[in-house]
């Protein structure tokens, strides 16, 4: 889908979403962008067909979870096989993300997460098994996120629904 065909609807829409999707009826959102609820619910659709909407995630804080290892890795692997990696990556026990950067070098981004140190030991020496070489490898403490602004608030008038 190329850029100019999300209208301010959709962005309005998809600004709602990304500020929290869980608790946002499409009557609501319809109310917010000025469309039907049926519109809503055909716009999501098309927005989920077409690879601009991809999924709907919860904003974990793990160590309230019981998970107080929570780990950020900067990694690179052979480019000829990154493809082929990724699957097998997202399949070693916690790790919870994987972003592909375009780099050459330290092009893998990880989120990791575990129990105890021991945890987050064997996840890095599976890792580390797949020819997943880390680069850098910091302690998250805390994670904010918030709708990208050019899905702006301007398309969702947030005044009229509590």
């Amino acid at each position: 889908m190329a850029p100019d065909e999300i209208d301010n609807t959709d962005k309005g829409i998809i600004y709602l979403l990304q500020q929290d999707a869980r608790k946002r009826t499409v009557a609501d959102i319809g109310e917010q962008v000025g469309v039907s609820s049926s519109t809503v619910t055909n716009r999501i659709d098309r927005l989920e067909e077409q690879g601009v909407i991809k999924g709907y995630h919860t904003i974990v804080d793990y160590t309230k979870a019981g998970l107080g290892h929570h780990l950020l890795i900067t990694a690179t692997v052979p480019i000829s096989k990154k493809e082929e990696l990724l699957d097998e990556i997202m399949e070693v026990s916690g790790v919870v993300s994987v972003r592909e950067l375009l780099t050459n070098n330290d092009n893998l981004s990880l989120e990791l997460v575990g129990r105890t140190q021991g945890d987050i030991e064997e996840s890095l020496e599976d890792l580390d098994s797949l020819g997943v070489n880390l680069a850098r490898v910091e302690i998250m403490k805390q994670e904010r996120a918030q709708p990208y602004n050019h899905f702006g608030q301007e398309f969702a008038d947030e005044e009229d629904v509590g």
